[in-house]
């Protein structure tokens, strides 16, 4: 029964401090999941958000858009937002017209979707159904203080209440048992609680949206007629499309309301972030490296212009026992490329919900909050580790082909099951045995990046026209992706991700056998040490070793599953003269490994 002061109208079970993104998803998840719960939205901003509005975060993905659908967004992003074709990317470095550059992207529409968001629509819709549902929204005003009750570690206690106040169009405090910070980076609880953390990968950015729509097909003269003959040519625009060289990338993204966001990304390990301070500097650069792009985009209205230095950062802690949640870019941030935002909201949220939930239900949820903290600290991290290391893989097309093969491997096989099967609902103990398939994913993975970056280095190459399929069909990669939309059993998730935990090792011996085919002995030897690939605990068979050092039908009738599957997607080897010598060097590599373990 409702005591006297849930009863007062200042009094909310949770109050979520910030109406952005992941605050309007957070409120419309607790209505729906906690229905029994009330919940107000504080936002600075009123009604009605311009379209385009000027935010981060309108490319996404499949991990946040499934999360979207499943609080019954799906038809209301088919009819009001913009199906992406996937991800596109052209690698190398821009001098070159943009036809005669490798090409990586989806050779078929994505069975399972994602959308490009403009901010502004989505914000002002999500708003009106949040009203709709009962959420008290407080528009035009900003949260001015937060007061916390703190020491609350009795589960058994009477909850304390946490005060928040605001101004703005109007004045007021607001009691509350839970407060949820959603204010981006202003970060009103994470830097008042000291949570921020650093994080190894050093970044900036600037974007802006110019009036209409530009795509790659508007770089390329209609009689290039190998380029309007790749699959899907003609809705390149429809991509999230990445312009890439040493150490930056560019991207375009098509908005619903036919506006496109442009943006720049340079990694400070070789660009100055003096770069992204200004439109002038930023046109500057995109001139300079990819002129080609630049000169498409010059003739179109600049709407807005921001930039964010050293934008990634990690989260000592997102939720407390003293009933307070951090969600969104309040907590943690790590890049834009794969346009993971979504994905991170999506994760902070489903725990918040999770951890509310059990609360109000009398469920043990203190011992879950500290799980929680540890998995999203864990999932913000490995997420990091994809980009700290890519500068120089960037402007190397067979790298970044690797590279997106690889990533979309491990991304479609373990971290969109965390949350398509509630992953993160089950207990510590519970959850052991899926945290050890992503503790090696983790390392694995730390490995290929390293191995990428040291390839990219060692062995500079030239660009050349080509198109790789990203998604490859038919491919193990296209099963995985397909397999992201089914619902399964934990029993049969469980099985699955370790299933293509296998897979991907395999992978990993694939990257490294084509690689060493590539380069040689003399570079296969230093990528070799750069690396220290006799630490990866990483199972080489010596049969699939001598397989490569075959050539023809007798190579193709001993490739395993994987091999094949690496061929498809990533092309034939182009065979160094002394390729059979660089492969040897994996005997060294074993012997070491060998040694090291006795």
């Amino acid at each position: 029964m409702a005591n006297e002061r849930e009863n007062s109208p200042s009094y909310f079970d949770v109050v979520i401090c910030g109406g952005g993104l992941s605050g309007l998803l957070l409120a419309r998840q607790l209505r729906q999941q906690v229905p029994d719960v009330s919940v107000a939205v504080i936002e600075r901003t009123t009604r009605p958000l311009p379209d385009a509005c000027h935010k981060v975060g309108e490319s996404s993905v499949e991990l946040g858009c499934q999360y979207m659908e499943s609080l019954g967004l799906g038809q209301y992003m088919l009819d009001r937002q913009l199906v992406k074709l996937g991800l596109r990317f052209f690698p190398g470095g821009g001098k070159q017209p943009l036809h005669e550059r490798t090409e990586i992207g989806p050779c078929a529409e994505p069975i399972v979707k994602s959308y490009q968001m403009d901010r502004g629509r989505l914000e002002n819709d999500l708003r009106d159904f949040n009203e709709a549902d009962g959420v008290e929204l407080i528009e035009g005003c900003k949260v001015t203080t937060i007061e916390l009750t703190q020491n609350q570690t009795d589960p058994a206690a009477t909850p304390g209440e946490h005060r928040v106040d605001y101004e703005g169009d109007t004045s007021g405090s607001l009691r509350a048992r839970w407060v949820v910070d959603a204010t981006g980076r202003q970060a009103l609880l994470r830097k008042r609680m000291k949570s921020t953390r650093g994080s190894p990968h050093t970044a900036n950015a600037s974007w802006f949206r110019i009036e209409g729509r530009v795509g790659p097909n508007d770089m390329v003269d209609a009689n290039q007629t190998e380029w309007y003959d790749r699959p899907e040519a003609a809705e390149r625009w429809r991509s999230t499309n990445h312009f890439m060289g040493p150490g930056y990338w560019a991207w375009l993204i098509p908005l619903s309301t036919g506006m496109t966001s442009v943006g720049l990304v340079l990694h400070e390990e070789l660009h100055d972030k003096q770069v992204v301070a200004g439109i002038d500097n930023t046109m500057a650069f995109l001139r300079e490296h990819e002129p080609h792009l630049a000169k498409a985009i010059e003739g179109h209205e600049v709407r807005d212009f921001l930039c964010l230095g050293n934008y990634s950062h990690q989260v000592a802690r997102a939720w407390s026992p003293d009933r307070w949640a951090l969600v969104g870019e309040a907590g943690a941030f790590v890049d834009p490329l794969y346009s993971p935002g979504t994905d991170y909201i999506a994760f902070a949220n489903m725990f918040t919900t999770e951890l509310i939930r059990r609360d109000f239900a009398g469920e043990e949820w203190h011992a879950q909050c500290t799980h929680l903290n540890y998995l999203y600290r864990a999932l913000v991290s490995g997420a990091i580790d994809l980009f700290r290391q890519s500068a120089p893989v960037y402007g190397h097309p067979s790298a970044m082909v690797t590279k997106v093969y690889w990533d979309n491997l491990s991304y479609w096989s373990f971290t969109c099951h965390l949350s398509q099967q509630g992953i993160h609902k089950l207990s510590p103990d519970d959850y052991q045995p899926y945290g050890e398939v992503g503790t090696r994913l983790a390392e694995l993975g730390n490995y290929i990046q390293n191995w990428l970056r040291h390839w990219a280095l060692l062995a500079p190459e030239e660009q050349e026209p080509r198109f790789f399929g990203a998604p490859h069909f038919p491919s193990v990669h296209i099963d995985a992706h397909m397999k992201v939309g089914d619902k399964m059993t934990l029993e049969e998730t469980l099985e699955y991700m370790r299933m293509r935990l296998t897979q991907i090792e395999q992978a990993a011996v694939e990257i490294v056998l084509r690689t060493l085919v590539k380069v040689g002995p003399e570079i296969g030897k230093q990528l070799i040490e750069a690396t220290d690939l006799h630490k990866w605990n990483l199972e080489i068979p010596a049969e699939r070793v001598e397989t490569e050092m075959l050539r023809g039908q007798a190579r193709r009738m001993r490739m395993s599953i994987m091999a094949r599957d690496a061929e498809r997607s990533l092309g034939r080897i182009e065979r160094h003269e002394r390729a059979n010598e660089a492969l040897a060097l994996l005997n060294q590599s074993a012997t070491a490994a060998s040694s090291a373990a006795s």
